[in-house]
């Protein structure tokens, strides 16, 4: 298995035969191919993962 970033986003990219792994917090989290893909795939998690949290935290505030 070759490194191909070390940390992307919090994320280690990896390479193994013909497929990228994005690796977080010792898991698997995506293994696709090609590596924009991959790429792709983790800036859509994050941006979503953001995205539910900021709605949470709209959550907290008093509704009129």
């Amino acid at each position: 298995m070759k490194t191909i970033y070390e940390n992307y986003r919090g994320f280690k990219i990896s390479k193994e035969d013909a497929t990228y792994n994005a690796i977080h917090a010792d898991r698997i989290m995506f293994a696709q191919s090609p590596l924009s893909t991959v790429l792709d795939a983790i800036d859509h998690y994050i941006d979503m993962t953001a995205s539910s949290e900021s709605s949470d935290d709209l959550s907290t505030f008093p509704q009129n």
